[in-house]
């Protein structure tokens, strides 16, 4: 690893596998789970994150429930995390989310790449959209959903990802970096 945030992030993807692993998601819980992959100058979507962080925290959901890679660099395990998922870079900044009911029902929601908060799913640009943004539709679905009650997704605006798991893609994102590269024969 040659960047401090290669590092630093690696070590937070321990650090949230070991809590999926060591405090389980329940589905009668907090009702959500999200990961958001970021890039250093989307600070928009760094304040979003903050956000949700803010929600979460004021509903003592754990560390499991919420975690972000990539606010100081696009590091390999924001690459990682991306080929597991089945996105690419050029997807930056993004939040996927999933139900702690259903965790392997996640939507990958874009956002905003810049410093306004506004912006990513806007046909129009620049925030003059007349609807709301699926990162605040998700944010305030979350708020009124009761712990032990289902979180709803069903017509938010985002890339529903088939074969992703969120409660296993820290170890799977942890076990493809660790695997030698593949030999082939010519």
């Amino acid at each position: 690893m040659s960047h401090h945030y290669d590092q630093h992030d690696h070590e937070k993807l321990l650090r949230w596998r070991n809590d999926l692993a060591a405090a389980p998601i329940e589905p009668d819980g907090f009702p959500a789970m999200a990961l958001f992959l970021v890039k250093p100058q989307a600070t928009g979507s760094h304040e979003i994150f903050r956000r949700y962080r803010s929600e979460f925290e004021k509903r003592d959901a754990s560390f499991a429930h919420l975690v972000v890679f990539g606010m100081h660099g696009i590091s390999a395990t924001v690459r990682g995390l991306l080929d597991q998922a089945g996105l690419s870079e050029p997807e930056l900044p993004l939040m996927m989310l999933a139900p702690s009911a259903d965790p392997c029902a996640v939507t990958a929601i874009r956002l905003p790449s810049g410093e306004s908060i506004e912006g990513a799913d806007d046909p129009n640009g620049g925030g003059t959209c007349d609807y709301l943004a699926a990162w605040q539709d998700v944010l305030d679905r979350i708020s009124i959903t009761r712990p032990g009650r289902p979180l709803r997704l069903m017509g938010v605006q985002g890339q529903k990802l088939d074969g992703v798991d969120l409660r296993e893609l820290a170890g799977s994102a942890l076990e493809a970096a660790a695997a030698p590269p593949s030999l082939t024969a010519n």
